[in-house]
């Protein structure tokens, strides 16, 4: 397993420089403030994870004032570099200046998907504190109105890493102002590319990628040369992208608060396959060759899988876990690094609410591999306050090192890149369904599906004898 694969959902801390400068004499545009309640389009299930997708409750800043509406963010164009010039390019929204100390709300906004923070910005210096992942962010504003600072990590695993960060201020965020792909050489082919008639401006790509296997990227095309799209992995883990085409050449970008992500594409001529580059991870270091192929939908298959139907889980040696009470049991493996995790977690809070009084018990087991239980234990504390959780949030103790032997034994193939894993064990703890990762909901199919899926596996655990579970031992 490599330390990179994991660096993918790891936590970041932005500390920039702290050097004091005027604050700029014209700010940049500030975009008006959504009102989902006037959008058509409007998807109530997207309303489900707005306070947390930052991965914090306390992150979603509120107006001070019932019926007085904030100021929507201004908007920068942002891009994180790697030291050998990789770059990845995403939307920043500041929140308006306030005083001191006054908390407002950032937002890293990739396409559609948007992932908000707590943060304060006083018109010179820019902090958005993701306390969940053990990150922060730091940058401050110079002569040019722009921004300077740096996206840094302290995640304990895999030690610290700083890259720079440099924002530019837009009007608003178009897939036009993102420009991931740079102007075309003289001579070359300068035109936006197009993915639509005769083939459909959604398209589904094959990859085959040298470390990860087969994997499956989604595309649409909301203009010839704007791309969002989604990269599903075999571990679980569901990157979003966005980005601009232009001749042959693909580029898409993406942005979560823990880790960037770059998807480089050059296409044939018959515009049904591509090679190209992926990058991803807190240092962008993880990197793979690809090649794809455009054709029909597909079910890309987990890594993640049990030896046998109906596996017996045992859950890991801890005193909390031993004094679970019997009964039908949803069992998360998460991460406080994870930012997949947030996208569950106010879904779960929402089953735990409605199932609970039905007989339903929830546990999430985490592991933070820091090898440091007052640490681990903290960081436990953080979990469920960030997230509104009411129910046992589980320290596993131990390193990166000793994964396979402080997983639940009845697994294999696991990965911690596709958490959250989710297992739905009948009350004899034996296994009937299990999922890897989860979409933001935001990603409207998919969480659909999804979400159908687990209220499914619940009701079936709700419907299965209530044959008690002995003492917690791992099966042999």
């Amino acid at each position: 397993m490599r330390s990179t694969h994991l660096g993918v959902v790891i936590a970041l801390s932005w500390l920039g420089c702290k050097r004091e400068v005027e604050p700029p004499a014209q700010p940049p545009a500030t975009a008006a403030p959504h009102d989902p309640a006037h959008d058509p389009a409007h998807d109530p299930s997207h309303d489900l994870g707005a306070a947390r997708d930052a991965g914090a409750a306390g992150d979603a800043s509120t107006a001070g004032d019932v019926g007085v509406a904030a100021p929507g963010p201004s908007w920068y164009r942002a891009v994180v570099r790697a030291a050998d010039g990789v770059e990845v390019w995403f939307f920043l929204g500041v929140p308006a200046p306030g005083a001191a100390g006054a908390a407002g709300q950032a937002v890293f906004k990739v396409g559609d998907h948007e992932v908000r923070s707590a943060a304060t910005f006083d018109g010179k210096t820019l902090r958005i504190p993701l306390a969940v992942h053990q990150t922060a962010v730091e940058g401050t504003v110079g002569p040019d109105h722009s921004l300077r600072g740096t996206f840094t990590t302290s995640w304990r695993a895999w030690g610290a890493s700083s890259l720079p960060l440099a924002a530019t201020p837009i009007a608003a965020p178009t897939p036009s102002a993102l420009a991931t792909v740079g102007p075309a050489p003289v001579g070359a082919d300068a035109a936006a590319l197009d993915l639509g008639p005769p083939g459909p401006p959604h398209s589904v790509w094959r990859l085959a990628m040298t470390d990860s296997g087969v994997a499956k990227l989604v595309i649409d095309q909301t203009a010839p040369g704007a791309l969002t799209g989604l990269l599903f992995l075999g571990t679980g883990n569901i990157i979003y992208l966005a980005g601009n085409a232009r001749g042959d050449a693909v580029v898409l970008c993406g942005f979560d608060g823990t880790s960037g992500y770059r998807v480089e594409l050059t296409l044939g001529a018959d515009r049904a396959r591509a090679r190209g580059k992926f990058f991803g991870g807190h240092r962008l270091d993880w990197r793979e060759s690809l090649t794809a192929t455009r054709g029909a939908d597909f079910a890309l298959a987990a890594q993640p899988k049990v030896t046998r139907p109906g596996t017996q889980i045992g859950l890991p040696d801890q005193p909390e876990l031993a004094a679970l009470a019997p009964g039908p049991l949803v069992v998360e493996l998460a991460g406080s690094w994870c930012s997949t995790c947030r996208n569950a977690a106010p879904f779960l809070v929402e089953l735990y609410r409605e199932y609970q009084p039905r007989g339903l018990h929830m546990v999430s087991l985490l592991y933070e591999f820091s090898d440091d239980r007052a640490l681990d234990a903290a960081q436990a504390e953080t979990f469920k306050t960030s997230y509104g959780v009411t129910w046992p949030v589980v320290p596993i103790p131990g390193s990166i090192d000793d994964f396979a032997e402080i997983l639940p034994r009845g697994l294999a193939d696991i990965n911690p890149a596709g958490f959250p894993i989710t297992l739905f064990l009948a009350p004899d703890r034996s296994l009937v369904a299990f999922h890897v990762g989860f979409p933001a909901a935001d990603a409207t199919a998919e969480f659909r599906r999804v979400a159908a899926e687990f209220r499914a596996n619940i009701e079936t655990l709700l419907a299965s004898p209530r044959t008690p579970h002995r003492a917690n031992r791992h099966p042999r």
